[in-house]
Formats: C-alpha cells, structure tokens, sequence
C-alpha cells in the first residue's frame, strides 16, 4: 500500500480467506478478500476481491468478464 504522509496512507486488511464470488467470467471459490481504508478519507472503505491462480476479480462495480493468456 501506499505510504506518502499528507497524499496517500493506504491500508489494506484481509477480511476472508475463503468467499465464493460470482462474475460473468466464472464462479471462483476461495476468494481472498481485502478491506482498504485511508486516514486521509475516513469513512471511505474500498472491497477488493482475489481469485487463486487468476488475481484481482472485483475492485468496486469492475468485474473481471473474460481472462485469456499471452505467449511472449
């Protein structure tokens, strides 16, 4: 997280280990989930959402909708 005194003071805590989420690419289970929060904007609480093996699959109203693969 972001560690800047008086611009950004980002923290981030895990809340679950083991959420099932559903989005329009698939159903994952095991799902971490985190809690972000910043003292410079009290009240404001950002949930983000991380498949095993796929990465970050919810971040606010963005949903991951498809995944493919690369070859370099």
């Amino acid at each position: 997280q972001e560690i800047a005194p008086r611009v950004a003071l980002d923290r981030a805590e895990i809340i679950s280990l083991d959420e099932i989420v559903t989005t329009p690419f698939a159903r994952f289970s095991n799902v971490l989930v985190t809690e972000e929060t910043s003292p410079l904007s009290p009240g404001l609480v950002e949930k983000k959402f991380y498949a095993p093996d796929v990465g970050l699959i919810k971040d606010g109203p963005v949903v991951l909708v498809s995944a493919g693969f690369s070859i370099p």
